[in-house]
């Protein structure tokens, strides 16, 4: 037995490999033991779990113990007179402030869903058991990161710049020839829906902002990032939905054109300067207009069908060769929308550019919080890239993702905006009675919330506007500034 010897590696005891559950499992794992208790939700989550991943009754139960201490302490902290859980719990408000100040140094809008959002991101690091993910007593919400913005001193300022607002001059005799053109385009004949259309084009950003942030109290100036870089966007629609969109990018050749594939509602064209022109509406016209309406007429067995097409006064829609093209159509009436007036009888103005934009930036606030969550995970200020390239094929994205989105492009969403315009009462209805259009308030999207709705024209009695700055609020957002903030003095 002395000369017996045993292999080094069978004498080596094989150690379990150690598994780092990732922080959502946690927390349902927590949030799901309080309520049925560790034993039944081993049994509830392991149904969904890989073999190698399986969790046990004692490892839910250490992290129940560790939160509810946790959890009892923040609470203990929370009621020694402390004025908020920022300042309750070590670090919160040094790394909000951090990440605020990052933001406004970047150029970038300060929003109260920005701020509960990074107030959430840090209390998922300092102290998860607060928060009700986790079982805890703590829900973060848009008046949370509000109320933070508001007793840090900072107010809902608007972005410093001139507003020239275009002469309205006749209005009542401009909308009675407008509404006569088209009561008189097609007499006896109901144009069907799909049929009457309206395009526009309006400017975008690559790097898009609401031109409102929170600021500190007394700023002279309100600096934001406003490149000019951008394009522009025809959006298409009738009354029955969305046709189609064509992007002009700045360049003269295809190569300024963004990675994303456009797809079957989009279409991607180039001038010098981004702005339409005679050529880029010839394109408009041939690739999205012209195939729709041959395709509606196909559906309706007419190929005579009236077509009704609205566009605005820009000159590059009316030059001798576009009206050429649209002449050489059957049945097809192109008619002007009154010039100065667009805010108030095109349709596309009333709704679906605005309700586009305001989706778009929902979505750049999407990817602003996850770079928030990761940036805190990793102990640094948040840095959001500059790259035309990058911020051109993030958007393009974002608008092919609004163009299919029910919630923006829908029949209700464009039929809105002819409503609105009092274009389907003309068309459709009691033509003896139309819209009283000069006590008419068009819609906007709230500075606040971001949600298209009528605006108040008046401002809350707080200190948030203390210093005669105002901002379009909806009804709920104006109330929640008279709620949550202090008064004005």
């Amino acid at each position: 037995m002395e000369n017996f010897v045993v292999a080094q590696e069978a004498a080596v005891v094989a150690k379990r490999k150690r598994i780092t559950h990732p922080p959502d499992r946690i927390a349902q794992a927590v949030s799901l033991g309080r309520h049925v208790g560790a034993t039944s939700a081993v049994l509830t989550l392991n149904k969904k779990l890989p073999a190698a991943e399986q969790l046990t009754a004692g490892t839910i139960d250490s992290w129940l113990c560790r939160f509810k201490k946790e959890g009892k302490f923040w609470e203990n902290m929370g009621k020694r007179g402390r004025t908020s859980v920022m300042d309750c719990v070590p670090g919160v408000r040094n790394e909000w402030e951090k990440q605020v100040a990052s933001f406004r140094a970047q150029g970038s809008s300060v929003t109260a869903r920005l701020s509960s959002t990074i107030v959430t991101a840090v209390l998922e690091e300092k102290a998860p058991s607060l928060l009700a993910r986790h079982g805890g007593h703590l829900k973060v919400s848009v008046t949370t990161g509000q109320k933070a913005l508001a007793a840090s001193g900072m107010s809902w300022r608007k972005k410093s710049s001139s507003r020239i607002l275009p002469p309205i001059a006749e209005l009542a005799e401009s909308r009675d020839d407008f509404y006569k053109s088209l009561h008189d385009c097609f007499p006896g004949v109901v144009v069907d829906r799909h049929l009457v259309i309206n395009f526009d084009q309006t400017f975008h950003q690559y790097n898009p902002t609401r031109g409102y942030t929170w600021e500190k109290k007394g700023s002279g100036r309100v600096q934001l990032t406003d490149s000019k870089d951008g394009f522009t966007l025809l959006p298409v629609i009738s009354v029955a939905g969305v046709v189609g969109a064509q992007m002009i990018f700045p360049g003269t050749t295809s190569l300024s054109f963004p990675s994303v594939p456009p797809g079957p509602l989009l279409r991607y064209t180039h001038t010098n300067n981004h702005w339409s022109n005679e050529k880029t509406t010839i394109e408009l016209f041939k690739t999205i207009i012209f195939p729709h309406i041959a395709a509606r007429r196909a559906v309706l067995d007419d190929v005579a069908a009236p077509v009704i097409v609205l566009a605005d006064a820009f000159s590059a829609h009316w030059t001798p060769a576009v009206r050429a093209l649209v002449a050489k159509e059957d049945a097809v009436a192109y008619i002007a929308v009154p010039d100065s007036l667009t805010h108030l009888f095109q349709p596309l103005d009333l709704g679906v550019i605005a309700a586009i934009k305001q989706s778009v930036l929902r979505r750049k606030d999407e990817f602003a919080e996850q770079e928030i969550r990761t940036a805190i995970q990793e102990n640094r200020a948040v840095m959001l890239s500059k790259s035309r390239p990058v911020l051109r094929h993030r958007t393009t994205l974002y608008i092919k993702e609004c163009l299919a989105d029910p919630s923006v492009c829908a029949e209700r969403c464009c039929r809105t905006g002819f409503d609105r315009a009092g274009i389907t009462r003309v068309l459709y209805g009691n033509t003896d009675v139309l819209p009283d259009v000069d006590n008419f308030i068009p819609p906007t999207s709230c500075d606040e919330c971001g949600e298209f709705a009528l605006a108040r024209d008046d401002t809350p009695d707080c200190q948030c506007f203390a210093d005669g700055h105002s901002a379009l609020l909806c009804e709920q957002c104006f109330e929640n500034h008279n709620m949550i903030c202090v008064p004005a003095a």
